[in-house]
């Protein structure tokens, strides 16, 4: 008389509870968490339109991006391009969209204040084409690179070259002083 039948039981209701916690977990793993930004940086706000039924009279137009009419030059490695915004997609920004363009990383500081401006931009482009960051290691300790915008420019002068892994985010991290970060890929 022995109860074998209840052995194989308890096996099967181990790995139902099993597979039942491993579903909780990859739900939990995946579920959408909020951003978080490197820095307290006021970006702008999205626009809601009021409902349809609404008094409220809808905005004529978006607000204004950071970077509208801003261009990036290093005249020293031949760099003149527009700056666009490159958005935080997740965990990282989004430079799929980059192409000969520079971007200006969401939730780093901008030019009109202190803080780290950090720029991405491609050396290569998938199709193997140069990116706009193909020349810069044309540039040298104290040559200068210069952000223009509505008619003023922004003065900054290269003082450092730094490697760092992909892993490695300190090089965007906020500062206290005026700072211009260009990154891209080795």
């Amino acid at each position: 008389m022995y109860r074998q039948g209840r052995a194989g039981i308890g096996l099967t209701t181990a790995v139902l509870l099993g597979l039942i916690a491993g579903v909780l977990y990859l739900l939990y793993d995946n579920w959408p968490r909020a951003q978080i930004e490197l820095s307290p940086t006021a970006l702008p706000s999205a626009t809601f339109l009021p409902p349809a039924t609404s008094t409220v009279p809808a905005p004529t137009s978006l607000p204004r991006e950071i970077t509208d009419g801003a261009r990036f030059v290093a005249p020293t490695a031949g760099i003149n391009t527009r700056i666009i915004p490159s958005y935080l997609n997740g965990q990282s920004w989004d430079v799929s969209d980059l192409g000969t363009y520079a971007g200006h990383l969401q939730g780093t500081a901008w030019i009109n204040q202190p803080g780290n401006v950090v720029l991405a931009g491609h050396v290569e482009m998938s199709d193997g084409r140069s990116g706009v960051f193909a020349t810069i290691q044309e540039l040298a300790l104290g040559d200068p690179l210069i952000i223009i915008q509505d008619g003023r420019e922004h003065l900054y002068t290269v003082t450092e070259f730094r490697t760092v892994p992909p892993n490695d985010l300190t090089v965007l991290y906020p500062t206290p002083i005026r700072r211009l970060t260009l990154i891209t890929c080795s």
